[in-house]
């Protein structure tokens, strides 16, 4: 018995349908495909070529386009295109859809950082280390903590560092500030005239060095380098307030007072009631002139050396000028005298968290809640102190009584589920993360990472619900419209996946990829016309749009419309020549034309012949067995 290729091509439509459906049409992650592009991850990161490397993104991306790996290149490509905000995004989204794929940290925490988003920046390039020794990330990460005084990690991350960019002047200034805070001046001192040799003049590393030339008992030296930076930068008032301080130290009043006046401070002469002061200094901390404050505060505790008021101030302003280790002496002062409270120990936990003595951090956040009791807001430092070091039992009790004592908080809730997701105890973030948004219905983040967490053990049903949720909130969420895409074909679930489909389409008229989407889904359910009419739409927005020229060829060949069929799989095998489908389309096309003809001589060669009977045993299976008429091929069935 012979088939002929249309009856052969309708017998297999169906399937051809199923498989472009499956693998053509990217529906959410393909866990094979996804699992494979991860591999390649790898050798991507070892070539050296631009060309290569552009050729394997390319097939990242067609493997696993919606994929952590996918949505990585993706991100890749738009940081090329200084396109920070959607590199961003894209980075994001690999995270999101790949909790365990850190391959976008590196990058995100770097974009972060440019940003100034240092927090972000600090997480995001600490994951990436854990996975590649980067020299990039341990500069940007020095650069984090030495704006936060975190002089130990600050040192390290600078030392790592500097083994790859050994004459970055700015790194060395890092090193020299971190050893300086940390009490190491000589060699401090050191560092800081490396760095000026390689960037003369810069005044943050004259003012380093001679800080360090100072504690280490030399003044001369220091002022002597503070005079050389004045006569650079005679404009700088931070140069001559030092200058002040150094000759009030030595003993040299008149300079002392004259420095004063260049750098916009009251000179210390002409004493003042110690009420007035107060007050004076106080309305310099509300203003936020911190060194003004400081300079005033120290008179009075110079007057008063007992005045606790004063030394709990004087902590205060020099927190707020960013002298982290002047602050926590003061604030150690007022301990010694007996006058400590909540805020003493909060703040100097805030200061030693800063400065990465964790549990210092620890020890005076639980003093402070001594004195405040249930304070909620060193309760909450408390818990996330916990939170970011990874000791998750103790950050779960510490939310769990915040809970208790604010009540419903869906942002506590929502804290409380990450480190249930942290510490794998996946059954609790679930019920936490559903409390959360009971709570607060509208809190996309907790709605969005419910979802993942849904979909990542494999509850189909809840994890719709949320991403329903989710584009009630944000329209245009893509992964949420990926994952319910999904969802709805693993179900089978074609009404609601036609309206979704359609809803991107009215988000986005323009997008070819989603008219071409919607027009599988209308052939796999049959429905030709409409199938036709959607990839038409595309092809008009991106003319050489292959996989929409191959898929109208093939829905008019459903409708038998032979001759536009091949029209578009002509187009289509020009804009891809490596489609395969195509090739067996158009094969299929021109056996069909082929075999119309030679039926005709068949019939021609055999008239007036007897046929050989119905039973068709006797017919022998040849391209005569075709069809009955010449002008409408039809498949036979066979019975």
């Amino acid at each position: 018995m012979h088939i002929s290729p249309l009856a052969r091509f309708g017998r297999v439509s169906s399937l051809l349908a199923i498989v472009v459906l499956c693998s053509g049409f990217t529906w959410g992650e393909s866990v094979d495909n996804c699992a494979e592009t991860t591999k390649l991850l790898t050798e991507y990161a070892a070539l050296a070529s631009e060309r290569d490397k552009a050729a394997l993104e390319s097939k990242i991306v067609k493997l696993c386009p919606d994929g952590a790996p996918g949505r990585y290149i993706l991100g890749l490509t738009y940081e090329r295109g200084e396109n920070s905000d959607r590199a961003i995004t894209e980075y994001q989204a690999a995270q999101r859809l790949d909790p365990t794929f850190n391959k976008a940290s590196g990058n995100l925490g770097l974009l972060y950082l440019k940003k100034g988003q240092l927090d972000d920046a600090s997480v995001e390039l600490t994951k990436a280390l854990q996975q590649e020794r980067d020299p990039r990330y341990h500069r940007g990460l020095a650069t984090i903590f030495g704006e936060r005084k975190l002089y130990s990690l600050s040192l390290y991350h600078c030392t790592e560092a500097l083994r790859a960019f050994p004459n970055d002047a700015s790194l060395l200034l890092g090193q020299a500030e971190a050893l300086a805070g940390l009490g190491q001046h000589d060699q401090a001192s050191q560092i800081f005239q490396k760095s000026l040799a390689l960037a003369p003049g810069n005044a943050a590393a004259q003012l380093g060095l001679a800080a360090s030339l100072s504690a280490a008992g030399r003044l001369d030296q220091a002022i002597d380098t503070l005079k050389a930076a004045a006569a650079g930068d005679a404009a700088n008032k931070g140069i001559h307030r030092r200058l002040s301080e150094l000759y009030e130290k030595k003993g040299d009043t008149a300079a002392a007072d004259y420095e004063a006046v260049l750098a916009g401070l009251p000179p210390n002469q002409n004493p003042i009631k110690v009420q007035e002061q107060l007050k004076a200094a106080e309305t310099q901390l509300s203003n936020r002139e911190y060194d003004k404050a400081i300079v005033a505060f120290q008179a009075i505790i110079k007057a008063k050396p007992d005045l606790a008021a004063a030394q709990q101030r004087l902590g205060e302003a020099m927190q707020g000028a960013g002298r982290d280790d002047d602050a926590i002496s003061a604030f150690k002062e007022v301990i010694r005298l007996k006058a400590d409270k909540e805020e003493t120990h909060y703040r100097l936990g805030q200061l030693y968290e800063k400065k990465g003595l964790l549990d210092e951090a620890v020890v005076e956040y639980r003093q402070s809640l001594t004195f405040a009791g249930e304070g909620g807001d060193t309760r909450s430092r408390l818990a996330d102190l916990y939170s970011s070091r990874g000791s998750f039992a103790a950050a779960i009790d510490q939310y769990k009584e915040l809970l208790k004592l604010k009540g419903g908080n869906a942002a506590i809730q929502t804290k409380l589920a990450r480190v249930y997701v942290s510490n794998k105890n996946i059954p609790e973030a679930i019920a936490t993360y559903r409390e959360a948004t009971a709570l607060a219905p509208d809190a996309l983040e907790a709605h969005q990472e419910l979802a993942a967490l849904y979909k990542k053990t494999n509850q189909q049903d809840e994890a719709e619900q949320q991403y329903r949720d989710v584009l009630r909130l944000k329209k245009d969420d893509a992964e949420a419209r990926n994952s319910l895409t999904a969802i709805y074909v693993k179900k089978k679930n074609y009404e609601e996946l036609i309206k979704l489909l359609q809803e991107s389409i009215d988000l986005s008229p323009k997008d070819a990829a989603a008219h071409y989407k919607l027009g599988l889904v209308y052939e796999f359910n049959k429905d030709y016309e409409n199938a036709i009419i959607r990839y038409k739409e595309a092809v008009t927005l991106k003319e050489d749009y292959a996989k929409a020229l191959n898929a109208l060829g093939r829905a008019s060949m459903k409708v038998g419309r032979l001759t536009d069929a091949k029209e578009y799989l002509e187009k289509a095998k020009q804009a891809d020549p490596e489609m395969e489908e195509t090739s067996v389309l158009l094969n299929n096309i021109r056996d069909e034309f082929s075999g119309d003809n030679s039926k005709s001589k068949k019939k021609k060669k055999f008239k007036g012949k007897s046929k050989k009977g119905k039973s068709g045993k006797a017919v022998k299976k040849s391209k005569a067995a075709k069809g009955s008429s010449a002008k409408k091929p039809k498949p036979k069935t066979q019975q």
